[in-house]
């Protein structure tokens, strides 16, 4: 009995990463992507780009402002919707429907 197997909850595989150290690096694995769509399709995709990450960022601070939860906007985890949310896209979206669909993505889908 000396091979016994320890069966608990999960997860099984435990690291030292927090869920702010992993979604600055996928940012950071996310800027080649950007900087190729800035330079393939022009400042416009640089505009989308923006405008759904600083949206994104508002709409999630401000949601839990009114929801008096945490604050957890420092994770970054909205800065990665936002990166994701523009790069599916296309570079002649309007900007008021970018922005509409980042605060869909964080109020409705992310924060309710």
């Amino acid at each position: 009995m000396a091979n016994t197997f320890i069966v608990s909850v999960s997860p099984h595989l435990r690291a030292h990463e927090n869920t702010a150290r992993v979604m600055r690096a996928v940012s950071i694995s996310l800027v080649p992507a950007a900087l190729a769509s800035i330079y393939i399709f022009g400042w416009r995709a640089l505009a989308v780009i923006a405008v759904s990450v600083v949206v994104s960022v508002l709409t999630e601070l401000l949601s839990q402002l009114v929801f008096k939860r945490d604050i957890t906007v420092r994770d970054g985890s909205a800065v990665v919707t936002g990166i994701l949310l523009a790069f599916t896209l296309p570079v002649q979206t309007p900007l008021w429907m970018v922005a509409a669909g980042a605060f869909v993505a964080i109020f409705l889908v992310k924060q309710l």
